[in-house]
């Protein structure tokens, strides 16, 4: 497996592993990366890992760290790491998918060229995976989406959608945490809160968790 080590500004290193399709054999080996970065975090002027699809950004202090020597630290973790065994939670999402005359889940349909109650089949029928949590506080980036149900997403993002979303972008499909712009194809809604500040962890799903969405009736 190759990886390379590549400079993100002045402060941060970017360990990108990625080789072909996604592998979630080397996500998961990145989840015991970036779990046990903290052996990188006692170095002086090393700061957080934080875990992305296919990569791992490592953040520093240049003034106190040389990249070339942290280059060398990253890339034997990384040598050294093995793929995370432990399996996540599983949790149920449930969705009121929007079957109502125009949807954007007709869309995905007729991209697919299946009915709608089938396109609700597959996406309920399969075992998804959070590879990483980014873009947005709460937003799980969950891989497994069947395969033919893969959809580009809108060449021009809508300016808002409401949180809540469930919805399919590329290969990916995800809950949208909080109102916000999305160029992903909507399917339906969910009442399940992905980010809460309040909460003692605010963020409802981790790296390595594991999800199902249900379907609960259709939205009106």
């Amino acid at each position: 497996m190759s990886s390379r080590i590549h400079s993100c500004g002045t402060g941060g290193l970017l360990l990108d592993v990625s080789d072909g399709p996604f592998s979630l054999p080397t996500q998961k080996r990145l989840w015991s990366f970036a779990g046990e970065a903290g052996r990188l975090r006692q170095l002086e002027g090393v700061g957080s890992a934080v875990l992305g699809v296919n990569n791992v950004l490592v953040t520093f202090d240049p003034l106190q760290v040389r990249p070339e020597a942290l280059a060398a630290e990253v890339q034997q973790a990384w040598e050294a790491s093995q793929p995370c065994e432990e399996s996540g939670r599983l949790m149920e999402v449930p969705v009121a998918y929007d079957m109502s005359p125009g949807s954007e889940l007709e869309d995905v349909a007729r991209h697919a060229g299946l009915g709608v109650e089938e396109v609700i089949r597959l996406h309920t029928s399969a075992e998804y995976h959070v590879a990483c949590i980014g873009s947005v506080p709460g937003f799980a980036y969950l891989v497994g989406l069947p395969p033919g149900l893969a959809m580009p997403r809108h060449t021009t993002p809508r300016p808002r959608i409401p949180k809540g979303t469930v919805a399919i972008g590329g290969s990916q499909t995800g809950v949208i945490p909080m109102d916000m712009p999305s160029g992903w194809h909507a399917l339906g809604m969910t009442e399940l809160h992905m980010f809460d500040p309040s909460r003692a962890e605010p963020c409802l799903l981790s790296p390595g968790d594991r999800i199902r969405f249900t379907a609960r009736g259709a939205k009106p």
